[in-house]
């Protein structure tokens, strides 16, 4: 039977553990952020978050995390809330040069799957964080801020684009994907200048079949 004591330090265990993965996946979305700065206090906190993670990944607490939904990770609350990705895909006739066809997402035929789509969708902040880091000439720490992992994120374009070939001939077609991520206005732009989000192209990533 379980009592209010019991009861009582269950919560205290459970607010503890959730205030941890708070504070791990807060710190880890700061280090990915823009306005992160290497210095005395973000080592500390990167020590920190290490000690925290080793100690999540102790076997049963790290099943226990996970089967609960303790360890689900918190780091989209604002100001780290994540970015939307847009996929345009677009159909051309190789002749005349003109748009065919634009597609946003394949078609579904279940909920499911276009949930799943958008998920993927959101993996692509990483491919900005490399853009970045280039732009910025920083070198990559990690292997997801790396050209390869950037190089893996892109055949899910291709993919995506070659699956439009099994409508339209690649002899008198060709596909262009094209990614795109959602600028949103500032608060005080959206009310006072009535400012509407705009699309900022990330890449264009060729999909047309080679050649054999």
């Amino acid at each position: 039977m379980i009592t209010r004591r019991s009861f009582f330090y269950f919560s205290i265990v459970q607010i503890f553990l959730i205030v941890l993965v708070c504070f791990s996946s807060t710190v880890d979305s700061y280090e990915r952020s823009s306005s992160y700065q290497k210095n005395e206090f973000t080592k500390y906190l990167k020590e920190l978050k290490g000690n925290v993670v080793e100690f999540n990944s102790i076997p049963v607490l790290k099943q226990y995390e996970a089967i609960s939904g303790i360890n689900a990770g918190y780091g989209f609350f604002a100001p780290n809330v994540a970015s939307a990705y847009i996929l345009k895909v677009s159909v051309y006739d190789k002749k005349d040069k003109d748009n065919i066809k634009v597609f946003f997402y394949p078609p579904f035929k279940t909920r499911e799957g276009l949930n799943r789509y958008h998920t993927l969708l959101g993996y692509f902040q990483d491919r900005l964080t490399i853009l970045e880091n280039k732009l910025n000439k920083k070198k990559a720490e990690e292997f997801k801020e790396s050209d390869k992992y950037g190089e893996y994120l892109d055949i899910f374009i291709k993919s995506i684009g070659r699956y439009y070939y099994k409508e339209y001939n690649s002899d008198q077609y060709f596909v262009e994907c094209t990614l795109y991520l959602y600028h949103y206005p500032l608060l005080r732009e959206s009310i006072l200048q009535k400012k509407e989000p705009v699309l900022i192209q990330l890449l264009n990533v060729n999909v047309n079949p080679l050649k054999k």
